[in-house]
């Protein structure tokens, strides 16, 4: 018979035999444990493992695991973060902007509220197509907005989503949203210096996470380094002069192919104008695969904390996490008078 071993979560005990799933265990006996997909990619039920050990889960964030994919093989103290309640809503697309040749930003009015901290994205189903995940963030040109969710959706060739938008799917779609879900959202609270990573579209959920860290204190030290395959396809920019303007802030931007002459962007990807990292600094990355697992690495080595959700094609003023909508943050007088 397998033995059991004892699991302390979140201060909460309970038991879980030897080779079993800790997820399940921990559902089976009614804690209310974050999770969705059960698969090991969407990061709802990173665990922090403070004692004990476990096979396989493992994550790119250091010392925690994927309770869906990890089995228990001894007595285990774990924590986890509470996220909003996963819910669904109908909402209807209410504006669509180029924003450059292959990104178009879509806005959307919800009939309900769904409650997400920044960083984090949803499923969205617009009306007679598959469904497909998106960050929600803010206008990629620095501007408000009275919509309830804003997206940053890459044309990807083929893509029945993607290229439908503006043609098939205009303004009065009927589009059902779920979530939230993943777990590289915006931590309140923390002091050390953020670093912000961001390929393509990758800069939706970075720009929401900036934003919340800049509501939170507008002189956070912060870098941001983003690209693009080529300097047409760098649709943030005015967002990224708005960045800039805050006195903790250092963009860096890159693209594969540069013209010659034009200093103001560097020539290859962000991986490669990443800062060196140190142990007290706070890292998110969006974008390939590729980037993220090298990203993953370079923070591992030095301590950093690390916080990235997978990237597939197919409470009060001051947590921003806790409202629904997402809005720039002020940079205050002393701010705009250093971007002068």
């Amino acid at each position: 018979m397998p033995k059991l071993h004892s699991i302390t979560a979140n201060g909460t005990t309970f038991s879980a035999r030897s080779g079993e799933f800790l997820l399940d265990s921990a559902l089976a006996q009614g804690i209310a444990f974050p999770h969705d997909c059960r698969a090991g990619r969407c990061g709802s039920c990173l665990t922090k493992v403070a004692r004990g050990s476990t096979l396989g889960g493992a994550s790119m964030q250091r010392g925690m695991v994927h309770a869906c994919q990890a089995r228990v093989f001894s007595d285990l103290d774990i924590s986890f973060e509470q996220l909003p309640p996963v819910r669904a809503a109908n909402g209807e697309v209410t504006s669509l902007k180029v924003r450059c040749a292959d990104v178009i930003e879509v806005g959307i009015k919800l009939a309900n509220p769904i409650v997400f901290r920044p960083g984090q994205y949803c499923t969205f189903k617009f009306r007679g197509f598959p469904a497909r995940s998106f960050s929600p963030t803010l206008p990629a040109d620095g501007s408000s907005t009275t919509d309830d969710i804003t997206l940053h959706i890459k044309r990807v060739r083929d893509g029945r989503v993607s290229m439908a938008l503006g043609e098939d799917i205009l303004q009065g779609h009927k589009v059902r949203v779920e979530g939230p879900f993943g777990a590289a959202f915006f931590r309140p609270g923390r002091s050390g210096r953020m670093v912000l990573v961001a390929g393509g579209t990758g800069f939706a959920p970075i720009l929401s996470i900036a934003s919340a860290a800049l509501h939170e204190d507008h002189a956070r030290e912060m870098v941001v380094v983003t690209g693009a395959r080529t300097v047409p396809s760098l649709y943030m920019a005015r967002g990224l002069v708005t960045l800039q303007s805050f006195p903790g802030v250092k963009v860096i931007v890159t693209a594969s192919e540069v013209p010659q002459g034009l200093s103001i962007v560097r020539t290859g990807s962000p991986d490669q104008h990443t800062p060196d990292l140190k142990a007290e600094d706070v890292v998110y990355a969006a974008g390939a695969p590729a980037m993220i697992k090298l990203l993953a690495a370079r923070a591992d080595r030095v301590g950093a904390e690390f916080y990235s959700d997978p990237f597939e094609a197919s409470g009060n003023a001051r947590d921003v996490g806790t409202t629904q909508r997402l809005a720039w943050p002020n940079p205050g007088p002393r701010a705009r008078a250093s971007a002068a």
